[in-house]
């Protein structure tokens, strides 16, 4: 199992990069950024800048922000400017997110990512002058390349989560982007047969499929402040509204209880009172928390079922938002990549 990290949260590029630069010193595998505070293909330029030998990604860039086509033709760029060290991940992004912020009509998403997901793969494997064509429901491409790509493709992941997506994952893209809040037993026992079974039915071959998961990890010298930022962390993905990727995570994996109370809580600004009613399993299982052994050992736990574990760190109270923030983080990489 390899191991990554995700970025995109830091307060500026540069803090971004030094992190970057020294996640891979440690030993990390790759190194994701997101849509989210900060645009994830800037931000995955300046990794591949600050980095030399790291697989450099996004995990993920929102489809509903973008259009194919640019999508396409960033992938390339970041490809050849990686010297073909880049992976695209892509997802719908949060579906109530996309109304508030862009006005954005995010119904029909299969359709879309159907479309979005064929054309983009399309155009990173497209060859100079090559005519590559599309026609979707939603979208369709109509387009040549000017250059050779400097690879002859690359990975284009499919971030999905309820079974109909996982699916479609499955039929179309070359593995699935499993958000973070995911429990070992979630992907091997649900998401895993689910996407295999959409390869088959679209022909192809299920053990090519490639599974990354994304992980929260709280990690702190003191235990039980790792786990009160769990789960601060849990129960701020309902506010302002509940967050639909991991509102419908946690009913599948039996939290249901839980979503209804946080759904009510966060929405009225009540972030203690939901604290207090976040079951210890839910951090147990769906998350990495507590000090560097206890964060090790559950990170072992994912192996022979992910084939890359992306860590997601979740701030502790006396964070400075600066590289120091990361030391420990740092420092459990390099003990599980040796």
């Amino acid at each position: 199992m390899k191991l990554g990290m995700m970025l995109g949260f830091e307060k500026s590029i540069g803090t971004l990069s030094s992190i970057a630069r020294e996640a891979e010193a440690a030993g990390i595998h790759s190194l994701y950024t997101v849509d989210a505070g900060r645009s994830a293909t800037i931000t995955a330029a300046a990794v591949i800048h600050a980095t030399q030998r790291a697989r450099v990604g996004t995990y993920i860039v929102n489809a509903y922000a973008r259009e194919p086509w640019m999508t396409g033709l960033e992938a390339r760029d970041l490809n050849e400017i990686s010297d073909g060290r880049f992976v695209l991940g892509v997802g719908t992004g949060n579906l109530h997110f996309n109304d508030l912020y862009m006005g954005i009509d995010s119904t029909r998403s299969k359709t879309k990512m159907r479309d979005f997901i064929q054309i983009v793969k399309a155009m990173v494997s497209g060859r100079a002058a090559e005519r590559v064509r599309y026609q979707g429901e939603q979208h369709r491409i109509r387009w040549r390349a000017t250059f050779e790509p400097i690879t002859p493709t690359l990975p284009v992941y499919l971030s999905a989560s309820g079974p109909n997506m996982v699916r479609l994952a499955g039929e179309v893209s070359d593995g699935v982007g499993i958000g973070i809040m995911s429990s070992v037993e979630f992907v091997r026992d649900i998401v895993m047969p689910n996407a295999r079974a959409g390869a088959i039915a679209a022909g192809r071959d299920p053990e090519a499929l490639a599974f990354p998961t994304a992980a929260t990890i709280s990690i702190n010298q003191d235990i039980d402040a790792a786990r009160d930022a769990s789960r601060a962390a849990i129960c701020k993905l309902y506010h302002p509204i509940p967050h639909p990727y991991y509102d419908l995570q946690f009913r599948q994996l039996g939290f249901s209880e839980f979503a209804d109370q946080a759904a009510q809580l966060m929405p009225a600004g009540r972030l203690r009172d939901a604290m207090a009613l976040v079951p210890d399993q839910l951090i147990d299982d769906l998350t990495i928390t507590g000090n560097p052994e206890q964060c090790a050992q559950r990170i072992q736990a994912y192996e022979g079922v992910a084939d890359e574990l992306i860590l997601a760190r979740t701030g502790q109270r006396d964070d400075t938002r600066g590289l120091a923030d990361y030391q420990e983080m740092f420092e459990l990489i390099s003990q599980c990549s040796d």
